[in-house]
């Protein structure tokens, strides 16, 4: 009997789909959050991410085997890179299917470029920006999905960015002499911090905190360039760790560039450990 494709009503169907997909920043969360951030998400500043959304599922003996979420942005970056709602992006956000049924993946993807290709010269698919928030907004597909990868590929999608994605289990604080300043939170749940030693700031980074209380994921992170080679670095993680596991911080990720050798080395020599490789993907199109 073969597959068929419709409209998912029951959203309930793609949580139960994707709590078992094995990729690293698939964090645990309840249907009632998760369902916020699926249909009605918002981003760091408290910007609602998308002005329409479209979730078609492929069921096979009534039971979903793969689904494709896309639609398009209620923003984007204009040339200088500031947030402009007069730029928009079509964006395939989710799209998996079981490995062994391709032709359901295949069919899926044809219908969405097909519906996405009217208006655009350009398809984004798993863009970083424009993620779940209750996965911290990461939305890059996991090197686990090779076949996904593979058929994208097929399809006309290149790579658009390559990210190493890395995870820090916090276990215990420790004394260092670099306090953290917290400014403000944002209705998107993410708060910046200034990093002081002896009264003067000597970096600074942004954390987006997750309704699920003990994981934190790490935007970035900078120190001042005349603070470099110091040892600096090191010691305002250690205090940010430290500061994030008395507010009953577990988890803490984050993921960099995978041609920034700098910044892989840093999370590594603190205790960072590589989860794989993430990645963004776009399609051009011809306009006729």
């Amino acid at each position: 009997m073969g597959f068929e494709l419709k409209n998912v009503v029951n959203t309930r169907e793609i949580y139960d789909y994707m709590v078992n997909l094995p990729f690293p920043y698939n964090y645990e969360v309840e249907f009632n959050t998760w369902e916020k951030s699926y249909l009605y998400d918002v981003d760091g500043e408290g910007r609602t991410l998308f002005s329409d959304l479209t979730t078609l599922g492929a069921y096979l003996d009534s039971k979903l085997v793969g689904f494709i979420q896309y639609g398009r942005t209620a923003f984007g970056f204009d040339e200088s890179g500031e947030i402009s709602d007069k730029v928009f992006y079509s964006v395939i956000r989710n799209f998996y299917f079981d490995e062994i049924q391709k032709d359901v993946g295949v069919k899926l993807l044809n219908k969405a470029v097909k519906a996405l290709s009217n208006t655009t010269s350009k398809i984004y698919a798993f863009f970083h920006y424009f993620g779940m928030s209750c996965y911290a907004r990461h939305g890059k597909l996991f090197e686990g999905f090779g076949y996904i990868h593979n058929l994208l590929e097929q399809n006309g999608f290149a790579i658009e960015h390559e990210n190493v994605f890395y995870s820090s289990a916090l276990s215990s604080a420790k004394q260092t002499a670099i306090n953290v300043k917290w400014h403000d939170g944002t209705l998107g749940r993410q708060k910046y911090c200034d990093f002081i030693l002896e009264k003067d700031i000597v970096g600074g980074c942004e954390i987006h905190f997750l309704e699920q209380e003990n994981i934190a994921y790490l935007r970035w992170i900078f120190i001042n360039e005349n603070m470099c080679g110091k040892g600096i670095g090191s010691e305002c993680m250690s205090a940010l760790k430290t500061d994030l596991f008395n507010k009953g911080i577990s988890k803490f990720d984050t993921d960099t560039a995978l041609s920034n050798k700098v910044a892989q080395h840093f999370y590594e020599k603190n205790n960072f450990l590589k989860e794989g490789i993430t990645r963004s993907y776009y399609k051009k199109l011809q306009i006729i």
